[in-house]
């Protein structure tokens, strides 16, 4: 990522269309953080239970598994503008319904539970869709400083988010945070909507083909290049064992450390700030014979940081360590985009980030086992046999790409 200190930051600030699109993920990044902090920290407080805050992030994340190859090949199919405008204004509908259900006091659990799973349907085609039109958009030479500007820009969502979420809920409760949520979406479909020029698709052919043929072609070709299936793998297992740490967030800070909600806003917006400062570390630093290595290594230390979260047990210490998570986190995120685009054949981009999509979608069972354990043993232990559990498959993941890389030369 180099370029990021030369010509190409500076065309890309100039570019009215790839600041639209940056826009967007700064606005409807904010928006879905917000929201993900504000319905766990109203699911606790009304059912007191881990395993139900948990599952809110996994209706959040089914999508992810249930949609992902499919969103992927519509992304080869259709414009992505036009896909992501209808998509973030029927979320911003479903926000702004939510608000009217509290306004009107019906608010209840299965009311959140609805709109989480919503949220996630428009959260999953940001890869496939958002992303990938901002690589189509900045052209193969600009390709590493525009997603490293993105990815930096997403970790700074995962910062505000949680700070704004924490103080709304405390300000007005959950419904203005829905609220805000919903002017945040609304914002976004208009500025993609705005679009001068769409991206160029770089395969006409691709509209004639089937959806299920695509599908099994991106399945086929990730299958065989075992780069692409490498990166899967630890996409899988980040999501299965690393990401659900922060469903945990909220019930550490108000069930363990007994704090308030903006102190807990507070506390997860630590691993945002964190995850800001790794990405921009790594965009100005990184050097492409590294990303292999910063994409598993940052893996790594994610789980060993969660646990050593999970270890403890005052707030300075926790935040402290969540911060740390949040650099590591930097690592792999960063690092998984640029793999994929760069790695992928033209003409198949968007079917290989509905790939990633569905490896996203995998933290189904993640979230779910770690909600279990939380139900059963308290969220700070969950933590630990989870981030315990997710080393191990990545070790052998580590040593099976490395042998390969060596092999080939």
């Amino acid at each position: 990522m180099t370029d990021l200190r030369g010509h190409a930051v500076v065309s890309l600030l100039r570019d009215g269309d790839i600041r639209r699109v940056w826009a967007v993920g700064l606005f409807a990044g904010v928006g879905r953080w917000l929201e993900m902090l504000v319905a766990g920290i109203y699911a606790f407080d009304v059912t007191g239970s881990p395993m139900l805050v948990a599952l809110l992030i996994l209706l959040r994340m089914a999508p992810f598994a249930l949609f992902g190859p499919l969103v992927g090949a519509l992304a080869d199919r259709l414009p992505p503008r036009l896909l992501l405008a209808v998509g973030l204004s029927c979320v911003s509908a479903v926000s702004g319904t939510v608000l009217m259900f509290f306004l009107l006091e019906i608010d209840a659990y299965w009311v959140v539970a609805l709109a989480c799973f919503v949220a996630g349907l428009i959260w999953c085609s940001d890869m496939p869709l958002r992303r990938r039109l901002l690589g189509d958009i900045a052209g193969s030479d600009r390709l590493a400083a525009v997603m490293g500007i993105d990815s930096a820009t997403g970790n700074g969502t995962r910062m505000l988010g949680p700070l704004i979420g924490g103080g709304l809920y405390a300000w007005l409760g959950a419904g203005g945070a829905f609220g805000l949520a919903a002017v945040l979406f609304a914002t976004s479909a208009l500025l993609i909507a705005g679009l001068r020029r769409p991206a160029d698709n770089p395969v006409a052919t691709a509209a004639a083909q089937g959806l299920l043929r695509q599908m099994r072609e991106a399945l086929q070709l990730a299958l065989r290049d075992r780069e692409i299936l490498a990166i899967l793998s630890v996409t899988v297992i980040f999501n299965i064992w690393g990401f659900p740490f922060v469903s945990m967030i909220p019930v550490i800070g108000a069930d363990e450390l007994t704090l308030t909600p903006e102190l807990i806003g507070v506390l997860a917006s630590l691993e945002g700030a964190g995850a800001l400062t790794g990405a921009l570390t790594i965009a100005f630093l990184a050097r492409p014979l590294a990303f292999r290595w910063l994409y598993v290594g940052g893996t790594a230390c994610y789980m060993i940081m969660a646990f050593v979260v999970g270890s403890l047990g005052s707030a300075v210490p926790v935040a402290l360590a969540i911060f740390c998570v949040g650099l590591a986190g930097a690592c792999f995120g960063t690092m998984q985009s640029t793999l994929i685009y760069a790695t992928a054949p033209d003409g198949m981009r968007g079917r290989m980030f509905g790939l990633i999509v569905l490896a996203i979608g995998t933290g189904l069972i993640g979230f779910a086992n770690i909600g279990l354990m939380g139900e059963l043993f308290g969220a700070s232990t969950a933590v630990r046999i989870v981030a315990a559990e997710g080393l191990i498959p990545l070790v052998i993941v580590a040593v099976l790409w490395a042998r390969y890389r060596r092999a080939t030369g």
